[in-house]
């Protein structure tokens, strides 16, 4: 069966973004540089919706990134020269804060994949995922049984349902000591509507009442659509920079922020355009510039 993982996170209070502002830049800025990894066949977010937030249950961080490897137990592959500067980006838009506790700031579980309902999906469509521990004195062999044999027959009753997953922790990754959870639950509704009358249901109670003998009370949630970043086609990007002249990349750098370090560096549009042109230009937004080859760049706009 497929091996997955996902990771899960909050916004970094300390950046003055809003919530939706760090669910932007995690799509558009932090995703797009974690694609370049090669050995990244799938990568796909989820960001809880607005209207979560304003009803029961209630995102618990603002989205899971997901991913699918050629190796499911490499979790990273480092550009060739080794320059792939993710994990200071990861600083920059998620809260790592040293407190305690810390079970709002991140989740990260490896698992494998068990498709109990294989409908078909939407790009419209809401997947409500719900990140599960067992309760203690529970083996893993016990709880993954009664999740399936149990807990799944009463989910497939749930009106309005579409697709159900359930993904089991992989119990190699707990001896590395890198699992929160142990697996995650993946429930698919035409829309939030849908979502919101199976979860109001007397089928939805009868489920909750089985998983209060399976699960932990605090569950990690995420409620929202698929957003794929990347897919078999996905192709490195240029961001528009082999169509563009050196003067006016340099322009457009100025437009965008980056002056002190970037424009004002005659050498910085011709490094651009020589990383784009071998399929190195790692992201280019008005938030992030990195450059994956051997000029180095990692530049962000003056504040």
């Amino acid at each position: 069966m497929p091996i997955k993982r996902i990771t899960a996170a909050n916004e970094n209070l300390t950046s003055g973004r809003s919530r939706e502002e760090a669910q932007h830049y995690w799509a558009e800025s932090h995703g797009k540089l974690v694609a370049n990894n090669s050995n990244l066949r799938r990568y796909y977010h989820y960001f809880s919706l607005p209207e979560a937030y304003a009803s029961d249950p209630k995102p618990t961080f603002i989205g899971i990134s997901m991913f699918w490897r050629d190796d499911p137990f490499m979790m990273t592959q480092p550009a060739p020269d080794g320059w792939f500067p993710v994990r200071a980006d990861d600083q920059h838009v998620f809260d790592r804060t040293r407190r305690w506790p810390i079970d709002d700031q991140h989740a990260d579980i490896l698992g494998e994949e068990h498709v109990i309902i294989d409908g078909q999906k939407t790009p419209t469509m809401v997947n409500a995922i719900f990140m599960v521990c067992r309760l203690p004195g529970l083996d893993h062999r016990d709880f993954f049984e009664h999740w399936t044999e149990v807990q799944g027959p009463l989910v497939m009753k749930l009106p309005g349902l579409r697709r159900y997953i359930q993904n089991h922790a992989l119990l190699e990754q707990f001896q590395r000591g890198t699992q929160t959870h142990d697996g995650w639950s993946e429930f698919w509704f035409d829309d939030f509507a849908s979502f919101q009358r199976a979860y109001r249901s007397p089928e939805w109670q009868a489920m909750e009442g089985d998983g209060r003998t399976l699960f932990c009370d605090q569950k990690g949630i995420v409620i929202g659509r698929e957003y794929i970043q990347k897919d078999e086609s996905w192709r490195p990007r240029d961001y528009g920079a082999l169509g563009m002249s050196e003067d006016e990349i340099r322009a457009r750098l100025q437009s965008e922020g980056y002056r002190s370090l970037l424009a004002a560096d005659p050498a910085a549009p011709a490094k651009i355009k020589v990383a784009a042109g071998k399929s190195q230009l790692g992201v280019w937004t008005p938030h992030h510039l990195v450059t994956l080859d051997e000029s180095r760049i990692d530049a962000r706009p003056d504040r």
